[in-house]
């Protein structure tokens, strides 16, 4: 690295750090472990730009380059490194859901190949300081090899599996989400690689700053519109539907307000617990996904809250209403038995329709709510298993 450049690659690095930890002010240290993660992927990246600000200035000759500074500066970024990538694909795969994710044990499994790479590190420079570092105190291509076989497979697994998930139907709210999750560490991977060929310029910090902060809004984004548990539309994207739908009509059409409540839900609650009651919910929501993956027939699906969820299908049909209320029902039955659950999972549909209007709205969805409660108390509750 040339004398000239180190300053400015110090100070692309502490302004980084700066924003980093302005992030990480903001995210702050939720109890939800996707948070948790988030803030430790956060402090990962602020201490390992601490790190690279170390590099620079044994590079440019402002520190002593010796055995202790260059192993330490070394073992550092590989452990950092490692470190980053693995708490990313760990973020990865609870953002998504993965089932495994939800037990301690399955993180701890998800974390085990990353913290090996850390351990491995460690060992070589500690006994086998040779192997890492040659008689001028640069790293070797074993160290190289241990630097970035890790975090490849990270990043590749995230990658791919991310980008797989984004195109699959019932992902289709969060699928903005997904692909970047899929195509950062993709961009990370590409400057990393530039900068390691271009040591004078800072990209790396700069790319990855850039990025973490896209993501970070991306995924406020979806909080403030999706449901945490169903992935499905809240209640304030359902009141910007309705007066979106409202404001861009010259001539109303008619829609169908659908009110969706599960039948004996706090049976399952009761019975089962609350784990596998909100499992019932996601399952209800793949449900109402998959039932109204019907192109002919335009439709907003939301959760209204607790175990109530609604539909507004944009049509003057009837029949295809009256159709796709059979369809979620069949569907909500369908699913809950492939899923092998030991309780019944059923639901009670009322609708309404109403002229598009925003001031109808209102009054429509009390009717539906009529009709729905009319048809709940025509039904019998389900025998114990």
């Amino acid at each position: 690295m040339k004398m000239d450049f180190t300053f400015f690659y110090v100070e692309s690095n502490i302004i980084c750090i700066i924003l980093f930890l302005m992030l990480l002010i903001s995210a702050g240290f939720d109890r939800q472990e996707k948070q948790r993660i988030f803030s430790a992927n956060l402090i990962c990246y602020i201490l390992y730009f601490t790190s690279d600000i170390f590099w620079a200035l044994i590079g440019g000759g402002y520190i002593p380059c010796t055995r202790l500074t260059s192993s330490l500066v070394n073992i550092s970024n590989g452990i950092l490194l490692s470190a980053i990538t693995c708490f990313w694909f760990v973020y990865v795969e609870i953002s998504q859901g993965v089932t495994y994710m939800f037990s301690k044990k399955g993180r701890n499994i998800a974390k085990l190949p990353g913290f090996t790479g850390i351990a491995v590190m460690i060992f070589l420079f500690i006994f086998f300081p040779d192997l890492m570092l040659n008689e001028k105190y640069e790293t070797t291509d074993l160290y190289s090899i241990v630097f970035i076989s890790l975090p490849v497979i990270y990043i590749i697994s995230a990658t791919v599996r991310s980008l797989s998930r984004a195109f699959k139907k019932e992902n289709y709210a969060l699928r903005t989400q997904y692909l970047v999750c899929g195509v950062y560490p993709i961009i990370i991977t590409i400057f990393g690689i530039i900068q390691t060929l271009w040591f004078s310029a800072p990209i790396f910090c700069f790319s990855c700053t850039i990025i973490m902060l896209y993501v970070y809004i991306v995924t406020l984004n979806s909080q403030v519109s999706l449901d945490d548990l169903t992935h499905l539309n809240n209640r304030t994207q359902l009141k910007k539907y309705v007066i979106s739908e409202s404001a861009k009509q010259s001539e109303r059409s008619t829609h169908y307000i659908l009110m969706i409540d599960l039948n004996w839900f706090k049976q399952i609650n009761d019975q089962h617990g609350h784990v596998e009651g909100d499992t019932a919910l996601r399952r209800a929501a793949d449900a109402l996904r998959t039932a109204c993956n019907d192109k002919t027939l335009k439709t907003f699906i939301a959760r209204y809250g607790g175990d109530e969820f609604i539909i507004i299908a944009k049509t003057d049909e009837e029949d295809k209403v009256k159709e796709l209320c059979t369809k979620i029902k069949e569907t909500i039955v369908r699913l809950n038995t492939e899923a092998g659950a030991e309780y019944d999972l059923t639901a009670s549909i009322g609708y309404s329709s109403y002229n598009g209007d925003l001031m109808e709205f209102q009054s429509a969805l009390t009717r539906a709510d009529e009709a729905l409660y009319k048809e709940k108390a025509n039904r019998k509750a389900p025998l114990k298993r």
